[in-house]
């Protein structure tokens, strides 16, 4: 067996480890109030993050509009020069960062306490920037990455994604989302094309 599938099967074991960890690391008050969060807000749903974060952000903004919330990828340094005004008081931000310390995202808190974005972060750093002008701050608990440095965004991003895709599942459930409901938001793709010829 190589060195290199060793490793491999080593990665996946520690992502399936620390995603079932999660229902013990996280509690259900704590979800319940990710919960609210989502299903409360009045306005836009908008999702930052830089780097690897950034790319998750896209993901999990995405997840969020295909179950009809209002949500919207924000680019952070976008942000800073101009795209806060497509934020008010009655919007969320959700901005993940490991660290919660980002030059790109503590700029903007400033400016989101002034407008009254409600603010939630997801950060393994509770003493961080972010964390501390968050309404919530949801960890995902990570003890572990894949990389050989144990540094860079690899299993804290897949239990980033995996806390937010069981949201988004929870909102389906909550709301009677149907496959006419999935067929309106989503009409392309090998999905669309499911969803028509089972209508037909």
């Amino acid at each position: 067996m190589s060195s290199s599938w060793q490793q491999a099967c080593a990665a996946w074991q520690i992502y399936s480890e620390e995603i079932a960890a999660l229902n013990r690391h996280l509690n259900e008050t704590q979800w319940q109030a990710l919960m609210a969060e989502l299903r409360g807000c009045r306005g836009k749903i908008a999702v930052t993050g830089v780097g690897t974060s950034g790319i998750a952000a896209r993901k999990i903004a995405h997840m969020l509009a295909c179950v009809e919330r209002p949500a919207i990828y924000l680019n952070a340094t976008d942000a800073a020069h101009g795209d806060l005004g497509f934020l008010d008081a009655n919007d969320l931000l959700i901005m993940l960062s490991r660290g919660g310390n980002s030059d790109e995202l503590t700029r903007l808190l400033p400016s989101l306490t002034a407008k009254g974005v409600a603010l939630i972060s997801v950060t393994e750093n509770p003493d961080s920037a972010i964390a501390q002008a968050s309404r919530l701050v949801i960890s995902t608990g990570v003890r572990r990455e894949i990389d050989p440095l144990n540094m860079l965004a690899t299993t804290s991003i897949v239990l980033a994604l995996a806390i937010f895709d069981a949201a988004c599942a929870c909102l389906m459930s909550e709301s009677g989302y149907s496959k006419e409901t999935l067929l309106a938001v989503h009409p392309g793709g090998d999905v669309g094309l499911t969803l028509r010829n089972k209508a037909i």
